[in-house]
């Protein structure tokens, strides 16, 4: 390699290489300042050539201390051979690998000052629009500066949330042990990040790389005992956990858990679930709480939930009653002979036709769907005949920063002690155009 770059850039040292690039820090001559030039070595590769143009994009854009700037793009000779550059800022410090190779343990206040400014960084790159996806964090890619904070570099596999389906969607980028199952369907999201963040710090607290907790069913087992201690390892199980749904949504819900804030230990839609009431009764949320990842199968539990959820013919024809009420069940019972002889059957028959109904359009939230929290937008009663009626729920959700709405059909009985801003628990389907139901 030249020792000097462009005519202008002094080469000092290696700093590391990839696949397609090599990094080196070079002081500029002109600006009389170190800085980071990543060059493009592989320059007949098309994807390798996209990935370096998109991420010389993204910097651009970005404007945060704990992402490097980006000062500006040439060609120039490396090698002896025509080649892209990219001249960015020199984050001085240590990587996390190079702290794990050197034997080095952070202590629990150093590995918090490092989460939480990788939670400050992501908090920012998630917070823009459309949203920024790093989906390549691991140690390597953290620089710790003298300071004790943290730095995010590498931005070669980064990408808009929004992009165009037909926009770099085949294209599976990160490392393995750090990216989570959907990452290699293409379906990153920020939760993917955060995964991607929860394994760093299992790797940075036991020393030993992800790959080795994984279990045979591709899942990140998480010790149940770690230096760390509570509730950090706790918060680690959460983020990587195999479902994005089940994770924290976000990285200003996983500071919060860290420090203990109230509604952060269950929370799934968003902040603006979180402050909020709620009409969610314990016993259905440890029950969703539990709820095994998506698809699942249809076993007894399983049904027994479609059943909870969708309700019986019983308790369409009395829905102002409780289940569980003394002497429901008996006066169901009356209720039904007396109605099938005087409406010739034709009664009992559209009440077991509405709940045979309501269980088909249970049954694939139950087998698939990921859990949330909403708030609730208004309630208003509806008219199922026979003087009748349930009450329809109207509420909106948040993932992944995007407000959903959505509406169900509850019995009165479970809705009477329910106020507008009060929060429920959901089952939604991404692939439905974010479809959702409310469990009860």
């Amino acid at each position: 390699m030249s020792a000097t770059i462009a005519g202008r850039f002094e080469v000092v040292r290696r700093l590391g290489s990839g696949s397609f690039a090599e990094t080196v820090l070079a002081r500029d001559r002109a600006a009389d300042r170190l800085v980071a030039i990543k060059a493009l070595t592989r320059p007949g590769n098309l994807k390798a050539y996209e990935l370096f143009e998109r991420e010389a994009a993204v910097l651009r854009s970005l404007r945060h201390q704990g992402v490097p700037e980006i000062f500006e793009t040439l060609r120039a000779d490396w090698n002896g051979t025509p080649a892209s550059l990219l001249v960015m800022e020199y984050v001085e410090g240590q990587s996390l690998a190079e702290m794990i190779d050197g034997g080095r343990r952070l202590a629990r206040e150093e590995l918090l000052e490092v989460l939480l400014s990788l939670l400050g960084v992501l908090d920012y790159l998630h917070g823009r629009m459309p949203p920024v996806l790093h989906r390549d964090i691991k140690p390597a890619n953290v620089i710790v500066r003298p300071d004790g904070t943290a730095a995010l570099v590498d931005f070669g596999a980064v990408r808009s949330v929004f992009s165009p389906p037909g926009e770099h969607g085949s294209t599976v980028v990160g490392t393995y042990g750090y990216m989570p199952y959907e990452q290699y369907m293409g379906q990153a999201s920020p939760a993917s990040d955060l995964y991607a963040v929860g394994a760093t710090v299992l790797h940075v607290v036991t020393g030993r790389p992800p790959a080795e907790f994984m279990s045979s069913e591709g899942q990140l087992a998480v010790p149940d005992e770690l230096p760390c201690g509570e509730p950090l390892r706790g918060v680690l199980v959460r983020l990587l956990r195999p479902a994005p749904g089940d994770r924290y949504q976000n990285a200003r819900q996983v500071r919060s858990a860290l420090f203990g804030e109230p509604g952060t230990a269950v929370a799934v839609a968003g902040p603006a679930s979180v402050a909020v009431a709620t009409a969610v009764s314990p016993g259905v949320e440890a029950l969703l709480a539990e709820l095994p990842a998506g698809p699942r199968r249809m076993d007894r539990a399983m049904r027994r939930l479609v059943k909870r959820i969708a309700g019986s013919p019983l308790e369409l024809m009395d829905p102002r009653t409780p289940p569980g009420a003394p002497g429901f069940d008996v006066a169901s019972a009356a209720m039904v002979t007396l109605f099938s002889v005087i409406t010739i059957g034709i009664l009992p028959a559209v009440f077991l036709s509405l709940a045979a109904t309501r269980r088909r359009r249970v049954t694939p939230f139950v087998r698939e769907g990921i859990p949330a929290f909403g708030v609730i937008d208004d309630m208003e009663k509806v008219d199922i005949g026979f003087g009748e009626h349930l009450t329809r729920v109207r509420y909106h959700f948040e993932i992944n920063g995007r407000t959903h709405r959505g509406s169900d059909q509850v019995t009165p009985w479970r809705t009477e002690r329910w106020r507008v801003g009060d929060r429920v628990e959901l089952l939604y389907l991404p692939d439905r155009e974010f479809d959702s139901i409310i469990v009860v």
